[in-house]
């Protein structure tokens, strides 16, 4: 052998060994992303109706204060983003239906509308994974037919048809539902369905449904066995009729948390009691909404809608026990539809309610001496607990802020950024499908 092929040989051989190293390095990558993770298969979604970012870390003040245990979403471990929350309709601020509509079913859509566009209906996460064996769950702490959770399950051009919905859930055949009610009647009242929340009951007793009408039988064992289930607390139910300020969808949800603290922990029982009854080897997909949270910030009470961050918390915890447990293939998703009430944190007073351009006062300790939320108080007293602690409000509707979405566990790193609320879905299903 030559010296000429002897040192071709070795610059061949050099050339081969970088080869198989890029090789072996594009190998583990492609091992790692595509066949080593485990794809999430026990996914929730946690939606703070209403949450925007300064009633996060209004609540988190509040919290630091009293020295309780903070929120567990902002701890460093969870990752950050932001989703936006415009609907379909120009210089129009999304509601419910359509900021709903874009989390459940990953496409945009008008104002009012649930798991539709006005050309045809979409098919959401729920739904999806329900075909793929995956057991379902949807909890809220307002009616179950409200226009977040029907956002999973329903397909409507308007949130107003209420019997239309509560018949699409029951088609649904979804493993869990929990709540504080139904709502009755369409938009269009000839075309009711039911006359009242007792035939609700009957037809969802009739479809099979295993109807647990008294939480207090969770207080012993967590867990329901018969499914497909479905909680409603008559006992917090007819408690709710009975206040005579309320109004129709407050009558057919849970508690406010400032209200009753006795109920303040029922969402997070039932998230509990949905994680035991659901857990299996195929997975499940929850969806937990803080529904009150929003209607604390229509009515511009700061203290009450902390009580319902808190209670929203409580919930999100549950999951993140079993996420402790079960970290390689949890996904955990908190984030909101949208912002209400544009809540401010300061508003140019000094401590003696003295207008100051120097003055940056904010005291969140104040809201702890509200004990009452609207329902049982008055504009005015509200206000001025709101005044005292210098918490401002722009508006008793909507707003059209960004709102934040905390993730942690598998495939979490993927909701970093800032993007669309219609994202989360496909970001979801991309690594379920692609896994």
């Amino acid at each position: 052998m030559t010296v000429k092929s002897i040192f071709l040989s070795l610059i061949i051989y050099k050339f081969m060994k970088k080869i198989f190293f890029v090789f072996l390095f594009i190998s583990s990558v492609f091992c790692q992303e595509v066949f080593c993770n485990n794809p999430p298969k026990y996914i929730f979604i946690f939606i703070g109706d209403g949450m925007g970012l300064n009633q996060v870390f209004l609540t988190e003040k509040y919290i630091e204060y009293l020295k309780k245990e903070k929120l567990i979403f902002l701890d460093p471990s969870w990752k950050f983003g932001l989703a936006k929350t415009d609907c379909l309709d120009s210089f129009k601020i999304t509601d419910s239906g359509a900021a709903g509509t874009a989390i459940a079913c990953g496409n945009k859509t008008n104002f009012g509308m649930i798991g539709m566009s006005k050309l045809k209906s979409f098919q959401s996460i729920a739904e999806y994974l329900k075909k793929k064996n995956f057991k379902i769950g949807i909890l809220t702490s307002v009616p179950l037919n409200h226009a977040t959770p029907a956002c999973f399950y329903g397909h409507e051009p308007t949130r107003r048809n209420y019997d239309n919905l509560t018949d699409e859930l029951i088609a649904s055949h979804f493993d869990f539902f929990a709540g504080g009610g139904f709502l009755i009647g369409n938009a269009d009242t000839s075309k009711n369905i039911f006359k009242s929340s007792d035939q609700v009951l009957a037809k969802l007793k009739e479809n099979k449904y295993n109807l647990v009408l008294n939480s207090a039988v969770l207080n012993e064992n967590k867990k329901i066995s018969i499914l497909p289930a479905i909680i409603i607390d008559t006992v917090i139910w007819n408690k709710q009729k009975k206040i005579k300020k309320a109004y129709i969808d407050e009558k057919n949800s849970l508690p406010y948390a400032i209200d009753f603290p006795e109920y303040e922990n029922k969402l997070a029982v039932y998230t509990e009691t949905v994680i035991n009854s659901l857990k299996n080897d195929t997975g499940f997909f929850i969806m937990v909404e803080g529904g009150k949270i929003d209607w604390a910030c229509h009515d511009n009470d700061a203290a009450t809608a902390i009580g319902e961050v808190i209670a929203f918390n409580d919930a999100v915890k549950k999951a993140y026990q079993f996420y402790l447990k079960n970290p390689d293939n949890t996904l955990i998703i908190v984030t909101a539809d949208h912002e209400t009430g544009g809540l401010t944190l300061g508003t140019g007073y000094d401590e003696h309610s003295r207008s100051s351009t120097n003055s940056y006062a904010f005291y969140p300790n104040k809201l702890a001496l509200q004990k009452k939320s609207l329902l049982f108080s008055d504009s005015a007293t509200v206000a001025k607990y709101n005044y005292d602690a210098q918490v401002g409000w722009t508006t008793n509707e909507h707003s059209g802020l960004p709102v934040g979405i905390w993730t942690i566990g598998e495939g979490s790193e993927n909701f970093i950024g800032i993007y669309e609320n219609s994202e989360i879905m496909n970001k979801i299903l991309k690594q379920i499908i692609l896994k």
